[in-house]
């Protein structure tokens, strides 16, 4: 433990006291007013607010937005305490149009401050959210807080981005400090155990983590078990920061308690604040408020302090009793600033708080979300010097705190404007870059001869090694040489970093990473001195510029904060770093709140989720569920053929580096270690009638067909157009969300209506479904194969702010009714009726969610086969048959959409009845009737 009571300060407690008045009264009219608005409906929400929250971090924030933060600084806030960093930012002037140096008027700022929790308009868009947003007109540097753990995590996280850029040769901001303020109660969190010891590993000295220790939580006081921890909660929280490797001040004692402890008795009345008494008996104390009381418990903890406490009156033993370091403004500064100071180990500040200091409900057990009364509100505003009628006004000109405040503001304003031009200067450092070196090209160009079955994590392995080769220097610091495609991938290269959670040796990233581990170089490779060659990266850090990868224990709630944090610094620094996070799919789940705030944030970065789903065997029951993901700001691929790794993996840099990936910054590209044979793409394409060469007069039939297809061209008589020309549609088409991978438009026999269905199938499933496809055709049956390559842009949220367009017009899928002959046997043997719809099956290695929209869509008859039910290990075609996704179950979900689109009713007036003639047909109910098991 550090102690720090000896640091002197540049401004007067007093004053900084006085700005933190103000700012407390302001902070309960924001909540106030929030409550008590003309425009409240009978039956709307509560509103609520957190001023008991927001108060016991009251001295916190002040003495650090007043007086130790810098301007490049970043903080993140618990969420409930941001009508306190609002009320300081009007004190301080600091409002402004997001993302801008267009500051406001007083007015402007004062009618912000009327607008806590409204709902933004195009009139009145300077409203504050619940918590710290992106939207909020004082976040310069501010990270958003509404996920409770998750943003000091991102913090450390961003420090660590801060200092790869450095590291690398960017131009980055002066060393800015981030700093985090974290409820006790939040401290439970998980996300927050497992990162601290990832700071202190990385050495990053300008962390500092504050706990707001004021014992409480919104169900009431905590009480935990200190007899199970063999400590209070204060010093579990100190001791396990240092034991992984953090520096901690416990800020506990304000200074008129440390004077008492100077004098005969200290000593003892030091062990009552610091052991003698649980916390659940102090926070009663607290409450209490009775002298008589508070000696008794004292002295009976600690004989020694009896006379002590004798010696004082009632009002210096309350005094004494709720003077805890947190609130104590010169102590605070003093830690604050200790903190900062060591340039390589994080420091952990506990500052023993007061849940609802200054207020009536002051450490009531359920004060949490307790609103003052209009008396009180009124009764805070004139102790403060406000009032009603103007209640946000800023200090009168002239006065201390006026001068201050204003001094503060123009070095902030400062600050973020030289901000601003640096990272515009970066910004169009790397445009200039790009334009000079000719774009970025549409694939990075594997070469795919020599290796005819293959999957796509390995593709994303061979990519990755490839762009990592491509953007960084070599061992002696010069440019690696390269062929003209590679060239054009250069300036944005550079930029491609790779991350995974222990798992990149088994998800074939391994050139990534050998010697290219980032970090500070705490250990020497001894692998050359003992003779060792053991085919393995080498995973020592070093914080050398040829550095490309981040790697992480078995924590992939990190990595995602991680490939989150770093995927910000385009918008910070105009630096635009893209993480690509290497992660096993079946776990992404474990970081979903991680997942969820980097899209909030805006973030842009790639998760490779591999391997995913069923396809992955041998792994078995617990590491085959695959989450349907539908989340703003997130695209998602899962792609069947090698090559579309590159196209997609390709676009999204694209997309990222020129600033054109509005709604889908996040990316989650899905593969699979299931061998595919590469060649059935263009063997599949080159059979569509419209990659036929010339114009087509005749209908088509499959290669080496009998003469019952009629008048029918056999289509191996017919040249395709040249692979290079079939692949560059197919890459627009798999780039919008899917393509047909067997299309039977053009061939003789095709009836939509009758024997024509469209079976949709997500990545890896494209193989049985194109099996299904054969066996069905055998029943008289064309099954279309449409591929999805992306299920978000085809159907999901992307999907639907396009009207599905590419499913209805890049595809021509549609749910027409298709004249039939009505009463006769069709061509697959099904009843007509007078009109139908091509019905759809759709199939997919994960929750059904991914697909099962597709009818509701276009209005026809769907089935979707998913993952059900927990799995087994086996045999790929084993698991598939258990689930229900292999060729056979395909064909029958086919054969039941048909029959049941077959049995559809046309029902018709009476008077239309008498005008039709022929005989009524027998009726039938069961699909199965049209559709007989197929025991072959």
């Amino acid at each position: 433990m550090i102690d720090t009571t000896s640091t002197s300060l540049a401004t007067k407690p007093e004053l900084l006291n006085s700005i933190a008045k103000r700012a407390f009264a302001q902070m309960v009219m924001m909540v106030h007013l929030a409550n008590n608005r003309s425009d409240k409906q009978k039956g709307d929400p509560k509103v609520g607010g957190h001023p008991a929250s927001c108060a016991s971090s009251l001295h916190i924030l002040t003495a650090l937005h007043c007086q130790v933060r810098e301007v490049h600084d970043y903080v993140c806030c618990k969420p409930h305490a941001a009508p306190m960093d609002h009320a300081l930012h009007n004190l301080l002037d600091l409002f402004r149009e997001p993302d801008t140096t267009n500051w406001f008027d007083e007015e402007r700022g004062k009618k912000a401050m009327h607008c806590l929790r409204k709902f933004a308009t195009k009139e009145n868009p300077d409203v504050f959210q619940s918590y710290h947003a992106r939207s909020d007109s004082d976040t310069f540097h501010f990270l958003p807080s509404g996920s409770v753990g998750i943003p000091p995590v991102a913090s450390i996280y961003l420090a660590l981005a801060h200092s790869y850029a450095r590291d690398h040769g960017f131009e980055v901001p002066p060393q800015a400090h981030f700093w985090s303020l974290i409820g006790d109660s939040e401290f439970r969190e998980g996300s927050l155990l497992e990162a601290l010891p990832d700071a202190a590993e990385r050495q990053l000295g300008n962390i500092t983590w504050i706990i707001d220790y004021n014992r409480q939580n919104l169900d009431g006081t905590r009480i935990p078990n200190e007899r199970g921890l063999e400590a209070a909660d204060w010093e579990r929280i100190g001791n396990t920061a240092v034991a992984n490797g953090w520096k901690v001040i416990q800020l506990h004692h304000g200074k008129f308690r440390q004077a008492l402890f100077a004098r005969e008795g200290g000593d003892a009345l030091r062990k009552v604040f610091e052991g003698g008494l649980s916390d659940y008996t102090y926070q009663l104390l607290l409450y209490k408020k009775d002298a008589a009381k508070i000696r008794d418990h004292c002295s009976q903890a600690e004989a020694g302090c009896k006379a002590l406490l004798a010696a004082l009156t009632d009002e210096e033993v309350l005094h004494a009793f709720a003077d805890l370091g947190g609130h104590c403004m010169e102590s605070v500064v003093e830690a604050l600033k200790a903190s900062r100071q060591d340039p390589d180990e994080p420091y952990m500040v506990v500052a023993h708080t007061i849940k609802g200091i200054g207020m009536e409900c002051v450490a009531h057990p359920s004060n949490h979300s307790t609103l003052p009364s209009k008396k009180e509100v009124e009764k805070i505003m004139i102790e403060a010097g406000l009032t009603l009628d103007d209640p946000f006004a800023r200090f009168e000109e002239g006065t201390e705190e006026a001068v201050h405040c204003l001094q503060r503001r123009d070095v902030f304003r400062a600050g973020i404007a030289q901000h601003h031009a640096l990272r515009e200067r970066n910004r169009v450092r790397v445009r200039k870059e790009l334009e000079q070196g000719g774009g970025i090209p549409e694939t990075v160009g594997v070469d795919l001869s020599l290796f005819p079955l293959a999957h796509t994590q390995w593709m994303w392995g061979q990519l990755a090694a490839k762009l990592i080769r491509i953007g960084s220097p070599t061992e002696d610091g010069t440019i690696p040489e390269m062929n003209e495609n590679e060239a054009r991938w250069r300036s944005s290269a550079q930029f491609i970093m790779t991350m995974s959670p222990d798992v990149g040796t088994s998800t074939n990233i391994s050139p990534a990473m050998d010697n290219r581990i980032y970090g500070p170089g705490a250990t020497e490779s001894q692998t050359e001195s003992l003779d060792i060659d053991f085919k393995h990266p080498e995973l020592i850090n070093s914080e050398d510029p040829i550095t490309r990868h981040i790697r992480f224990e078995i924590a992939e709630a990190n990595a995602m904060s991680a490939v989150g944090s770093f995927g910000t610094m385009a918008r910070y620094v105009g630096l635009p770093f893209f993480p690509i996070m290497t992660v096993y799919d079946f776990f992404i789940k474990r970081a979903l709140d991680q997942l969820y705030y980097n899209l909030y944030w805006g973030a842009e970065f790639v998760i490779l989720g591999t391997p995913s789903g069923v396809t992955l065997a041998p792994e078995g029951a617990q590491h085959s569920w695959k989450s349907d993901i539908q989340i703003p700001n997130l695209i998602t691929w899962e792609p069947l053929f090698a090559i579309e790794v590159d196209w997609v993996l390709s676009d999204a840099i694209r997309r990222h580096m020129t600033e054109d990936n509005q709604g889908r910054r996040g990316v989650l590209i899905r593969g699979v270690t299931l061998g595919v044979q590469q060649k059935l793409l263009l063997e599949n394409l080159r059979k569509q009638a419209r990659n036929k060469a010339g114009s087509l007069a005749a209908t088509l039939k499959p290669a080496g067909s009998d003469e019952s297809w009629g008048a029918a061209v056999d289509e191996a008589r017919i040249a395709p157009l040249p692979d290079a020309e079939i692949l560059q549609q197919l890459r627009l088409d798999s780039l919008e969300g899917a393509y047909y991978l067997v299309d039977w438009r053009g061939y003789e026999g095709y009836e939509p209506g009758d024997n024509v269905v469209n079976i949709f199938a997500l990545g890896a499933l494209g193989i049985e479904a194109l099996r299904a496809t054969e066996k069905l055709l055998e029943r008289g049956i064309f099954a279309n194969l449409i591929v999805v390559s992306s299920p978000e842009l085809l159907l999901g949220i992307l999907g639907e702010q396009s009207d599905y367009r590419h499913l209805t017009e890049g595809l021509s899928i549609n749910g027409d009714l298709h004249v039939t002959q009505g009463g006769q046997a069709s061509h697959a043997e099904l009843v007509s009726i007078a009109g139908r719809r091509v019905p759809c099956v759709a199939v997919c290695d994960g929750e059904a969610g991914l697909l099962d929209n597709i009818g509701s869509v276009l209005g026809v008859k769907q089935q979707t086969l998913a993952v059900r039910k927990f799995s087994k290990c086996g045999r790929v075609d084993d698991v598939f048959a258990l689930q229900g996704l292999d060729r056979d179950s395909i064909v029958e979900a086919c054969g039941k959409v048909l029959s049941l689109t077959a049995l559809e009713n046309l029902s018709v007036s009476p008077s239309s009845l008498q005008r039709l003639s022929g005989a009524a047909t027998e009726p039938r109910s069961n699909w199965r009737e049209l559709w007989p098991q197929d025991n072959q």
